[in-house]
């Protein structure tokens, strides 16, 4: 019950604030992802980066796990699309809710309430990982239409600022560089911000989807996002040699609910928005039960 009440609840009283919102005024979220996707993520992927404190071997652990991980959940959902016929729009909403999970403020809550800091630690580099692939892959993904050039393609990827915050934070750590307090604190207040405007964003795309929408492609992708990247998970930390308390955060990280910056990505780039927002919304509802059996047979 705690894990519902300190974790769970929070969230879903801020995607509620915004659901009701949405419904009450039909307000676009267009220009909160925006702020979002230029502002707020790239302030919180630059914090994330600069104060981790984990060492370079589990970092590099974290980082195969990550990339490997999701490039198989990528795969199955290509192959998802094309089985099921799915339009261009679909597929593409289905890739980033099925690849990318909320390995951030869900994931990382869990974590500091099941291993506390050292886990909360292992965490923050996996949520790293993520983003950066979110960052090229996520863009990637969102920004693909069948007949684009790679030229136009790339245009509209890079103008994503996510990859450039990842790379000026490293670039800062590896030079050893201090950042004057007055700038960190500008920093910190804006990625501070970051998850609730997210999670605001979630609510009121959520206020504006069909239930014939939830009750269609969100519940084959939902069951599947939930179920499946835990089985891999256990047989990568395996295939991996990984042990012991990383093991278990890798696994609890890979179970997390689709990541809200996958919404975000499909808003931005118009991408089954709908369908985006009912998979965040349907795995986010869902998790409580699978994280509490997976929990209860890591512990």
């Amino acid at each position: 019950m705690e894990v519902l009440f300190e974790v769970i609840l929070p969230i879903f009283l801020v995607t509620g604030a915004g659901a009701i919102v949405g419904r009450l005024t039909r307000l676009d979220a267009t220009l909160l992802t925006r702020i979002v996707l230029y502002l707020l993520g790239p302030a919180l992927i630059f914090r994330s980066l600069y104060t981790s404190t984990v060492g370079g071997e589990d970092i590099l652990r974290i980082a195969v796990f990550v990339i490997v991980l999701q490039t198989i959940l990528f795969g199955i959902s290509r192959l998802l699309g094309r089985v099921l016929r799915w339009d261009d729009d679909t597929r593409a909403a289905g890739s980033l809710t099925m690849t990318f999970a909320n390995c951030g403020i869900y994931g990382l809550a869990v974590l500091l309430f099941a291993y506390g800091e050292a886990g909360f630690e292992f965490g923050v580099v996996f949520m790293l990982t993520s983003l950066m692939l979110q960052a090229t892959l996520g863009v990637g993904i969102g920004a693909w239409h069948r007949g684009t050039t790679f030229r136009a393609w790339a245009g509209r990827a890079i103008r994503v600022p996510w990859l450039y915050a990842f790379l000026i934070a490293f670039l800062i750590r590896l030079i050893g560089w201090e950042i004057h307090v007055g700038i960190y604190r500008g920093i910190d207040l804006l990625a501070s911000a970051a998850i609730p405007v997210s999670l605001i964003v979630l609510g009121i795309q959520l206020a504006r989807v069909p239930l014939k929408r939830i009750a269609g492609e969100a519940i084959w992708l939902s069951a599947l996002k939930l179920g499946l990247p835990p089985l891999l998970a256990w047989g990568l930390t395996g295939l991996l040699g990984v042990e012991g308390l990383l093991r278990s955060v890798l696994i609890v990280e890979a179970s997390m609910p689709s990541a809200i910056n996958a919404l975000i990505l499909a808003v931005h780039f118009r991408r089954n928005p709908e369908l985006a927002a009912s998979v965040v919304f349907l795995t986010t509802l869902l998790s409580l039960g699978t994280l509490t059996v997976i929990l209860s047979i890591l512990n």
